[in-house]
């Protein structure tokens, strides 16, 4: 589903303004989870006990979408998806610096692995063999940025599980509801180019598909990992990487290259042996979270 949802995003910002895009499809995410919080049990399912860390987190969160969206308008999709992949690692990371987790050895030999990973795959050796970098430095950026903050969020997110007792519901919907508000304030006041009434009916629907499909991949995604252990269900939160080579080749011509899967090969096996395995916490045992792209 998330896989679906990105390719939509990126063959919509081929005609469309970004902050017009994400505007739209913040309004359609938000108005989806709405239409659910009547069944869900009510107002009480989005109240919050901890309003600072849900803050922080849904800040976390939007500025990650934020930054993961304008990325993907400038990287193939192999190349993003590899990168977005490293959360995990991150993840682990900041639990030793935050949460003084302690991280066993092949953890740390794990996580080497995976941005050894993108070292390859990235291929920055090229820059000095033909005199050019392949990729948009920029987007690079702001999507190693994206995959940090997504990583702090998850820091986040365990926190505002071991402090409260808020609804996973809640804690999804405050970052959708700032994304909305965001993109519509910068969007009405700096964009000019295009106007939502521009939007094709055949656009309006790929838009309407990347909200849904955003949607029902986190409720999916937060299912399999509820119902299934992290060992079981990780592997098929990583098939995201063939819909993306399948989808970048077939749409967007993307070219694909043996460092390209090596290095993502790479990312992906740390990715799955960071995810499976457990960490080392004071006084309890806690399941590395799945990395996501969409909100």
């Amino acid at each position: 589903m998330f896989a679906f949802g990105d390719t939509g995003y990126k063959w919509l910002m081929q005609d469309y303004s970004f902050f017009m895009i994400l505007f739209a499809g913040s309004i359609l995410g938000v108005a989806l989870m709405s239409a659910y919080i009547p069944f869900g049990g009510g107002l009480r399912i989005v109240k919050t006990s901890v309003p600072k860390l849900q803050s922080l987190r849904a800040t976390l969160i939007s500025c990650q979408f934020l930054l993961a969206i304008y990325s993907i308008q400038y990287l193939p999709l192999p190349i993003f998806y590899t990168i977005a992949f490293t959360a995990p690692a991150f993840s682990a990371i900041l639990s030793a610096l935050i949460l003084k987790e302690k991280v066993s050895l092949p953890n740390w030999m794990a996580i080497i692995v995976g941005l050894s990973g993108v070292f390859i795959a990235l291929q920055p050796w090229s820059f000095f063999t033909s005199g050019a970098f392949e990729y948009n430095i920029l987007a690079l950026c702001c999507n190693f940025l994206a995959s940090l903050l997504l990583s702090s969020s998850q820091i986040c997110a365990r926190l505002i599980g071991q402090k409260s007792n808020d609804s996973s519901f809640a804690t999804a919907y405050y970052p959708i509801f700032l994304v909305l508000i965001l993109s519509g304030i910068i969007y009405f006041t700096t964009d000019s180019a295009s106007a939502l009434s521009a939007l094709k009916p055949i656009d309006i629907t790929i838009l309407c598909g990347v909200a849904v499909s955003g949607v029902l991949g986190n409720v999916f995604l937060a299912l399999g990992f509820a119902k299934a252990p992290p060992a079981l269900a990780a592997p098929f939160h990583y098939i995201q990487m063939v819909w993306a080579i399948l989808f970048g080749t077939l749409i967007f011509h993307d070219k694909i290259e043996i460092s390209m899967l090596i290095g993502a090969g790479l990312v992906i096996a740390s990715g799955l042996y960071l995810v499976t395995h457990k960490i080392q916490s004071i006084g309890k045992r806690i399941y590395e979270e799945p990395s996501i792209t969409q909100l």
